[in-house]
């Protein structure tokens, strides 16, 4: 029986353009504890060919046509801090875009204080 093998490639900021199943990582902080619904939502606007996008907002900060993006998940946020969430864009879409972008709605009723988006190919052989 074939085995899959899976191996994880060097994280890059975005942009960034690849080849392989991307998997992306968001990392964001704040100094004041959150009140609302204490979360950070993750989502992608995918592109074909790099040049045309899916419609949506692209700044975080309005709802217009928030519904058009593709929700990748939730960073939860209860407490003050750091927190890491890690989504898989190849399994939100189906397949891996030309190009994206990722829009973080700040949904934690403070401000962020930090924040780092990156992303890390995955590639797969048989063996």
């Amino acid at each position: 029986m074939a085995t899959v093998k899976q191996l994880v490639g060097a994280r890059n900021s975005l942009p960034f353009t690849g080849t392989g199943l991307s998997t992306l990582a968001v990392d964001v902080g704040t100094t004041n504890t959150p009140t609302g619904n204490k979360q950070v939502v993750v989502f992608i606007a995918e592109s074909l060919d790099g040049t045309n996008f899916r419609s949506g907002p692209t700044s975080g900060t309005t709802t217009s046509n928030e519904p058009n993006l593709k929700f990748l998940g939730t960073v939860p946020m209860n407490i003050a801090g750091s927190q890491i969430g890690q989504f898989s864009i190849a399994a939100a879409l189906g397949y891996v875009p030309a190009a994206f972008f990722i829009i973080i709605k700040n949904d934690l009723g403070v401000a962020l204080t930090s924040g780092t988006v990156f992303t890390a190919e995955i590639s797969s052989t048989v063996i």
